[in-house]
């Protein structure tokens, strides 16, 4: 899911919204992200500084999960145990597409990086963070390993085309071997996915990990080098201007389920890390707030907005 930034600062820049509250089932602004989160409490997970609902229920976040590929790819660097400029053969990333199920993420970021016969492991991970290329989160957790995932995430961090295999690719394997065995086929298979309600109902069972320690994650990162220099892309976008307003951020959408974990740095104020994850959400109001992108709005409202902070905080009591 792409960042929209003009959005987001436009938010940041306007004056508190007033008049009638958006019906909750439609999520065209933040006033209806707010009307919904304080309808359906129980779908909701929101942790930052001073709010921590369902801060430890595990949660499905959808790719917003790559915040945990991030991390323990910049340890490895740290480490010395990857270099960013290592190189991957084109025909290995490919090999781990799905085509079909990732909103075209995968060829956009072929497209962006314009590739030869191999690319840098460093340009795998930021068409993991910039397109959300589910193929590049497989491969980087392949090249880690599960167990340096599962330490950042505190929590099993599986294969997200495994799973879909698994779950609409007729693979009856474990999602991993399903993945391994497609990988090594190295054939494209078109996936048949089902209706949103089939979807939705995957989508309850992977990407699962405590918003809270996701928001710990996500404080590291932004003191990392490595990872904020690709959590920061939106800010090497026309018109932002880091020194107004620096925004790190990572969403993912399921159906049925949206998330965003951001961090914002205002000159003179402390930084703030926030993650949201709506699930369970109806496809109408999915379908609106992904054409909308307003839970971000709603994010930079809430660290721009002492006042509708506030708002957000007894919504949520």
């Amino acid at each position: 899911m792409h960042s929209i930034l003009s959005m987001l600062l436009t938010t940041a820049l306007a004056a508190p919204m007033t008049g009638a509250v958006a019906a909750p089932a439609d999520l065209k602004d933040v006033e209806a992200v707010l009307a919904y989160i304080r309808a359906h409490p129980d779908d909701v997970a929101l942790v930052t500084r001073g709010l921590s609902h369902n801060a430890g229920r595990l949660t499905p976040v959808a790719s917003a999960i790559k915040i945990t590929h991030l991390a323990a790819y910049a340890d490895a660097v740290r480490r010395g145990k990857v270099t960013p400029g290592e190189r991957v053969p084109v025909a290995l990333w490919n090999a781990y597409h799905l085509p079909g199920t990732d909103g075209g993420a995968h060829e956009a970021a072929l497209k962006r990086l314009k590739p030869g016969a191999s690319v840098t492991l460093d340009q795998v991970v930021s068409a993991m963070i910039e397109e959300s290329d589910n193929a590049a989160a497989d491969l980087l957790r392949d090249r880690l390993g599960p167990g340096a995932l599962r330490k950042v995430a505190r929590t099993r961090v599986g294969t997200i085309n495994g799973e879909i295999l698994r779950a609409f690719g007729g693979c009856r394997l474990p999602a991993d071997t399903c993945l391994r065995k497609y990988v090594k086929a190295g054939k494209p298979v078109q996936v048949t996915l089902p209706a949103f309600t089939r979807q939705a109902d995957w989508a309850e069972t992977v990407t699962r990990v405590e918003p809270g320690v996701l928001r710990g994650v996500l404080a590291g990162l932004r003191k990392d080098r490595t990872a904020s220099r690709h959590l920061e892309w939106p800010m090497r976008q026309p018109g932002a201007d880091p020194g107004t307003l620096l925004i790190g951020t990572k969403g993912g959408s399921l159906p049925g389920v949206i998330s965003e974990a951001m961090y914002t740095v205002r000159p003179g104020e402390k930084p703030r890390e926030t993650v949201l994850a709506l699930r369970r959400l109806p496809e109408e109001t999915w379908s609106s707030g992904m054409r909308s992108y307003a839970h971000q709005q709603f994010l930079v409202r809430m660290a721009t907005d002492p006042a509708f902070f506030s708002r957000v905080r007894a919504a949520l009591k």
